[in-house]
């Protein structure tokens, strides 16, 4: 268990989430299933697309009968008639013999290849010219191209494209196991918060945080619920975060994670059944007054107050933990969205925290060259930094600081 205002680092608090389960599966149908992850590998249960089609609009040859055809030598076949488009061809090919057909088409027996339209002519008298060779397989899909019958297609763990939905609508499938999206509870706390909609006196302050929380949780995925505002009010916090506790996978409240006597989180979070306190203070910049909490595979974070602290700990912490609640391996979360780019000026850095610097990328400054970096001067309370920023680049532990011109992984911000 982390002590009190111990700074826990921040690869040990990555660590912590990728030990969380994935929720459980469940079928839904496939109109549904964009974006969700696959529960379980998928075998082709048929050959795809399990008859030899044609590729393009022509004429479906033996490619031995069109060898060595040109515009001077053009090869004379007899023309058999159309192959019918979503039925098996009637007319079977022999030797000298050719079809019309349509993109898409099923070859008629005896073929192998097909010709396309614009190397065609036809003299009359029942004829066709061919004035181009083809081989054997050209232009045409054969019935196992696509996938063969038992071969494994998606293994779980897949988020589901609209790429991977045509091939699962191909394959005959209305519904996809998938894994359940979590269930997110959103609280904002302190005084000094008011809602979006009314006119803030000194020292308040809109809510913010609940507004990006719920954004970021529902482009992870999520499946989203707000609490409501809850001041500074030990009683009526506990009777929201056991109300949000009941219902969700991950609840986040922001603000009340600082040290102080109006600091109820903690014991709130505390009295919860089966929490335990991971980290209190995590050794990152910006957004060390981290909270984090377990209950069996719930997760119980208090976030920062300030906008830009609440928002980079979301995009460092709360997405790849969704991204695990769902199956997706955490790796795939940061080297999917990662990029080298040039730093354009100098960054000071404490050691012994990780920073997150906001950065806005822009052109090369030569062609062929990398993208530019610029970082993003502003304090952790304004969330126009991150508005400016495309990504962020990482200051490790380790470092003073990045200087101008070095090449640096950016992480991109969705």
């Amino acid at each position: 268990m982390a002590h009190f205002l111990t700074l826990t680092p921040v690869d040990d608090v990555l660590a912590h989430i990728a030990e969380y389960a994935p929720l459980p599966a469940q079928r839904v149908p496939l109109h549904e299933a964009f974006s969700r992850v696959l529960a379980e590998p998928f075998h082709a249960p048929e050959d795809l697309p399990g008859f030899t089609r044609s590729t393009m609009d022509g004429f479906a040859v033996r490619a031995k009968d069109v060898f060595g055809a040109s515009e001077g030598l053009p090869a004379l076949l007899q023309y058999m008639g159309e192959c019918p488009m979503g039925e098996t061809p009637a007319i079977s090919l022999e030797p000298g013999q050719t079809a019309r057909i349509w993109t898409g088409g099923m070859l008629p027996a005896g073929a192998d290849a097909v010709v396309m339209l614009e190397y065609a002519r036809e003299p009359g008298s029942g004829l066709i010219e061919l004035t181009r060779p083809v081989a054997p397989g050209e232009n045409v899909i054969t019935p196992t191209e696509d996938a063969t019958k038992g071969a494994l297609l998606l293994p779980a763990g897949r988020k589901l494209r609209s790429q991977e939905l045509g091939l699962l609508a191909a394959l005959g499938q209305e519904e996809v196991a998938v894994y359940s999206r979590p269930k997110v509870a959103i609280i904002s706390t302190g005084d000094e918060v008011i809602p979006v909609s009314e006119t803030p006196r000194p020292g308040q302050v809109r809510n913010v945080n609940s507004a990006t929380l719920s954004a970021l949780a529902l482009g992870c995925g999520a499946e989203v619920r707000r609490f409501g505002l809850v001041g500074d009010n030990p009683a009526l916090l506990e009777q929201r975060v056991a109300e949000a506790f009941a219902w969700a996978d991950v609840l986040l409240l922001s603000g009340g994670s600082s040290a102080g006597q109006r600091d109820h989180t903690l014991a709130v979070l505390q009295s919860l059944p089966g929490a335990t306190l991971f980290a209190h203070g995590v050794a990152i910049s910006p957004g060390k007054p981290l909270i984090v909490y377990r209950a069996g595979n719930k997760a119980l974070w208090g976030l920062p107050g300030h906008a830009a602290s609440a928002l980079v700990c979301a995009h460092v912490f709360i997405r790849p933990l969704l991204h695990t609640m769902q199956g997706l391996a955490m790796q795939d979360h940061f080297a999917l969205h990662t990029m080298q780019a040039t730093l354009t000026r100098p960054v000071p850095s404490a050691q012994g925290r990780r920073d997150y610097i906001r950065v806005a990328l822009s052109p090369p400054a030569e062609p062929g060259g990398l993208m530019q970096a610029r970082p993003i001067r502003g304090k952790s309370g304004l969330i126009t930094t991150l508005v400016q920023a495309d990504a962020l680049v990482v200051c490790h532990e380790s470092e003073e600081g990045l200087r101008a011109g070095q090449v640096v992984p950016v992480w991109l911000l969705p």
